[in-house]
């Protein structure tokens, strides 16, 4: 019965998140590509955002982990597209999918803070690329629950540029630290 409701409180939340998302990217052009993911085990699921997006004109695009200390690269995905089976679990779009930058990404994360820095799954794939292309806007895709107060954070983290949770989107604290993007 829990899990069931866990299903269910998931599937709720990723709507509600994905309505914020939508409101948030629609400053971006029309036409743009945001980069998402394919959700994993317990991660707040993106494929409702994912569909508004493509539905309202946006590119989208799903990250290909390359090799162990490589940013990843993002290839262009659109519903109903082939997906094939990569490293850690992941689901990736087949390598005849062009490869794009996106204008935007939509992380997952186990944990951020109210700088909005993120603590992911340890690969630093993410920070990786954003340190690739400074010019990639990266937001968060969380329950609210996974809020804490302060990430410990070493210099080769990113903060993101907010992060988009089931009950609005939480924008950094405050600026004027850190890297500057």
């Amino acid at each position: 019965m829990r899990a069931g409701a866990k299903a269910l409180l998931g599937l709720k939340a990723a709507e509600d998140a994905a309505v914020h998302g939508l409101k948030l990217f629609s400053s971006f052009n029309k036409g743009a590509v945001i980069g998402a993911y394919w959700p994993m085990a317990d991660e707040l699921d993106p494929r409702f955002l994912m569909q508004a997006l493509e539905r309202a004109g946006y590119g989208l695009a799903l990250p290909v982990v390359r090799a162990e200390g490589l940013p990843l690269i993002f290839r262009h995905w659109g519903e109903g597209d082939p997906l094939v089976a990569g490293p850690h679990g992941t689901v990736a779009p087949t390598t005849d999918a062009p490869e794009v930058v996106p204008a935007a990404l939509i992380v997952p994360l186990l944990a951020f803070d109210t700088d909005c820095y993120r603590l992911g799954w340890g690969g630093g794939y993410y920070d990786r690329t954003l340190a690739a292309h400074s010019e990639i806007k990266a937001f968060g895709f969380a329950y609210g629950a996974q809020f804490v107060d302060h990430m410990p954070r070493g210099e080769h983290d990113w903060p993101l540029q907010g992060v988009i949770t089931e009950t609005g989107v939480v924008l950094p604290r405050k600026t004027g630290h850190g890297h500057s993007h």
